[in-house]
């Protein structure tokens, strides 16, 4: 039913009934290809929807605080990938959490003062916000909106969580509120518009018509920009038929459609239309395809309407990561993934996410020196546990060390395997005998000093490359001494003369000497 204030408005539109006879929309089968680069944008977003559906929970808690054990209940809803107090630990400054026995999750001092940005930053940007719903009800068939679709799409398009309160009141010229939608929004409300406006019902493709008639004089035919992605291909069919339709006339999305046939090409023109401007209207040019289909009645779209994204590849994209079907408008991105023109409201994302990141280089930054620490350990107990006298190839072998071992692929294997140090030491009434370590990081070797000299021993200590080591063995092989997740193993390595230590070795002697010729060299 069309309400009174907006049939009056609708009636200054322009009735488009049809345009020319009934022709079939194309059977043609478009076929889907990857879009590495939008699907790529939207894997860059993952650990921010997380971290706001996770925030959300305790925002709208009462009193904005919520036992983290009710928390973490809510893991499955919020598609948590990890423990909530794991996903916390790493990202600090999204939300306190009181100590045991009974901790309790709130906002942080970054938060809250990001939570008071938010609400100045919608407050500067209400004319551009008020002006993007008033264009979503003017799309609509009917002039109005069942207020729980508008709360399902509201972050899509840049709305605050509180809209019926801070935006709508401030506009009683464009909305009216009919009906009470309840604590949540969730109740059965409709915001209706007031009065139609002429300026805004222009879609982004009639803007850009008369933005360019007037740098050069002429105003160009509104229609769609078509930007296939590299190397895809369509059927010279499906070209043919592509090229006719982008002939057709442009059907703003603004336009009474009542009288198109629902099966021709100047309907499939109209609907084209609508989920352009749809997806124009919101902050990152994207949406998910569920919640547009939640529009379906008041856009008057068909049930197949997710068909038209796959039908026209050059102007949409559909990704299909984070589970579920994303509708990309291709324009609005370059070749790199990233958008063209920012929105205005895109920059309460950018500051959410450098909270993010400020919290998770705290986290690395916590978790490095554990590990400085672990090492240290480690480094005390294998000199503790050393034979002297016997030989570095004895003790590597002691602990199990075979040439024959891989390296180690993961990321804390390879962070370990660094340069070797050799120590000559001297034990008072022992004798003498070398040690081998391996030490993190590369300019650690006082630590290496430091460590000897507190138990008691006299230390010098020579830097060395792990493809400068010759003469370890009494076979003469080259050998580097490394430690991959805690356990040391050894492997040969090839090297040229020039560049590698000249050793002895006495078998069977007490004595043993490496004297270091590559230990001035600067390695990184």
């Amino acid at each position: 039913m069309l309400l009174p204030a907006a049939a009056a408005a609708a009636g200054g539109v322009h009735r488009l009934k049809s345009l020319c006879p009934v022709r079939r929309i194309s059977s043609l089968k478009v076929p889907w290809r990857r879009d590495a680069a939008l699907d790529a944008a939207i894997l860059r977003d993952r650990r921010y929807r997380l971290a706001s559906r996770l925030v959300r929970e305790v925002l709208l808690s009462p009193g904005r605080r919520l036992l983290l054990r009710y928390l973490s209940k809510r893991r499955q809803r919020i598609r948590l990938p990890v423990l909530v107090p794991t996903f916390l630990r790493r990202y600090p400054t999204l939300l306190s959490v009181s100590p045991p026995p009974n901790p309790v999750a709130s906002p942080s001092p970054h938060l809250l003062s990001f939570l008071e940005f938010a609400s100045r930053h919608h407050a500067l940007h209400s004319p551009l916000l008020a002006s993007r719903l008033a264009k979503l009800l003017m799309i609509s068939s009917t002039r109005a909106l069942p207020v729980p679709k508008i709360a399902a799409a509201k972050r899509d398009f840049g709305l605050p969580d509180d809209f019926l309160t801070s935006l709508v009141p401030r506009y009683p010229h464009l909305f009216r509120l009919v009906g009470d939608p309840g604590p949540d929004a969730s109740g059965n409300a409709f915001l209706e518009l007031v009065s139609w406006d002429d300026q805004l019902a222009k879609s982004v493709i009639e803007l850009r018509a008369d933005k360019e008639a007037d740098v050069v004089g002429i105003r160009p035919r509104p229609n769609f920009t078509v930007k296939l992605p590299r190397g895809f291909y369509l059927k010279k069919e499906m070209r043919e038929w592509v090229r006719d339709w982008l002939e057709l006339p442009y059907v703003s999305p603004y336009a009474d459609t009542s009288g198109l046939h629902p099966a021709s090409p100047e309907a499939e023109k109209r609907l084209i239309g609508v989920l352009h401007e749809v997806l124009s209207l919101s902050v990152e040019r994207r949406m998910a395809v569920p919640i547009i289909g939640k529009f379906c009645d008041e856009f008057r779209l068909s049930n197949a309407f997710a068909n038209a994204f796959t039908r026209h590849p050059g102007i949409f994209y559909v990704s299909l990561k984070g589970g579920i079907k994303t509708a990309v408008l291709r324009e609005a991105y370059d070749e790199n993934g990233e958008l063209v023109d920012k929105d205005p409201m895109i920059e309460l994302k950018e500051r959410f996410v450098a909270i993010m990141d400020e919290g998770h280089r705290e986290y690395l930054e916590e978790l490095r020196k554990k590990r400085e620490e672990l090492e240290k350990q480690r480094l005390q107990e294998a000199y503790r546990g050393a034979k002297v006298g016997t030989g570095i190839e004895d003790e590597m072998e002691e602990e199990g060390i075979d040439e024959s071992d891989e390296d180690d692929d993961s990321e804390e294997g390879e962070a370990l395997m660094t340069w070797g140090a050799v120590a000559k030491l001297t034990r008072s009434g022992v004798g003498n005998g070398i040690a081998a370590f391996v030490l993190e990081p590369l300019n650690s070797l006082s630590r290496l000093e430091d460590i000897l000299s507190s138990h008691g021993q006299e230390a010098t200590v020579g830097l060395l490359a792990p493809s400068a080591v010759s003469g370890l063995g009494a076979g003469g092989g080259a050998q580097e001494a490394v430690v991959a997740s805690g356990r040391p193993r050894r492997r040969g390595r090839e090297q040229e003369a020039s560049s590698c230590t000249q050793g002895l070795w006495h078998a069977g002697s007490r004595q043993a000497s490496i004297f270091v010729s590559a230990a001035h060299r600067s390695y990184s």
